[in-house]
């Protein structure tokens, strides 16, 4: 029976991570040709090519999509084995930034778990929209951030790839001949961006009805039928429905949601990062 090699799978994910064999080699304090024949014998003991290479890059195959996925399923696993034998002993604060909507989503029952399971580690959160919290972390106000993917910005580590979906009330019926209604969050957000540039694309007309700072705004304007909106589709609430493409708006693409951390910080912000990492990864799939 054949077995994935740990440290070949551990080499595989930071190579995808950061983005190169010669970052991934700095990275791990070794040669770039010891992480290439790393990722070598991996493809041979799968038998599949993992990653399409090119000059200064590369793309993942669909085999290595697949991979990664287990893979970091498996160093989870291994981290949290040595965690919980050790629980106890680890403590530290992370300076933790999240925005409201994925704060909402997707860290509720990770928070209340972690706490439980490391009761000496404090989590300090602060609520701001994406591009806000990078600047904080860049400042260094902050250990780990999730947040949307800004083409603009330096890449993290990218954990989840969702489909935008235009949204509104059930009883809401759209014109697109007249000037539609829109509730978007303040300026710097990438949905906001994406929904702003598509339409001046497709020439419907539209007007910022409510600008909002957290999510209690946005959901009283959708929720109401005052205004039209676009989320990702684990964002869309049980009182909403999705606006169909026959109704006449633009596709908007897909949202990427990625994380930054302080890996050198300390142990607390490592534990943090994997359960949050496993959390929103295992909820993709």
């Amino acid at each position: 029976m054949r077995r994935l090699d740990f440290n070949q799978l551990a080499t595989f994910v930071t190579i995808v991570e950061v983005g190169s064999i010669t970052k991934a080699a700095l990275l791990l304090h070794r040669t770039q040709a010891a992480i290439s024949i790393q990722l070598k014998k991996l493809e041979e003991g799968t038998g599949k090519k993992l990653l399409n290479r090119h000059y200064n890059n590369f793309t993942m195959t669909n085999e290595g999509e697949i991979l990664l996925a287990y893979a970091r399923k498996i160093l989870l696993l291994s981290e949290e084995a040595c965690q919980a034998m050790n629980a106890d002993e680890v403590s530290g604060v992370v300076r933790f930034g999240i925005p409201d909507c994925y704060a909402r989503a997707y860290i509720q029952e990770s928070l209340r778990q972690f706490t439980q399971r490391f009761p000496k580690i404090r989590i300090h959160i602060k609520n701001d929209s994406s591009h806000k919290l990078f600047d904080r972390f860049q400042n260094g106000e902050l250990d780990l951030i999730l947040v949307t993917r800004d083409p603009a910005e330096e890449k993290g580590t990218l954990l989840r790839r969702e489909k935008i979906c235009w949204v509104a009330s059930k009883e809401y019926q759209l014109n697109t001949r007249k000037v539609i209604p829109l509730a978007l969050y303040e300026e710097g957000c990438v949905y906001r961006n994406k929904v702003i540039d598509s339409l001046d694309k497709d020439a419907k007309d539209s007007f910022i009805a409510f600008e909002c700072q957290g999510v209690t705004g946005f959901d009283i304007a959708i929720s109401n039928g005052l205004a039209v909106s676009a989320v990702s589709e684990s964002l869309v609430k049980d009182e909403w429905r999705i606006l169909k493409p026959s109704e006449g708006l633009p596709d908007l693409g897909l949202v990427e949601i990625e994380m930054h951390a302080r890996f050198d910080v300390s142990k607390a912000v490592n534990c943090f990062a994997d359960v949050l990492s496993s959390k929103i990864s295992r909820s993709h799939d």
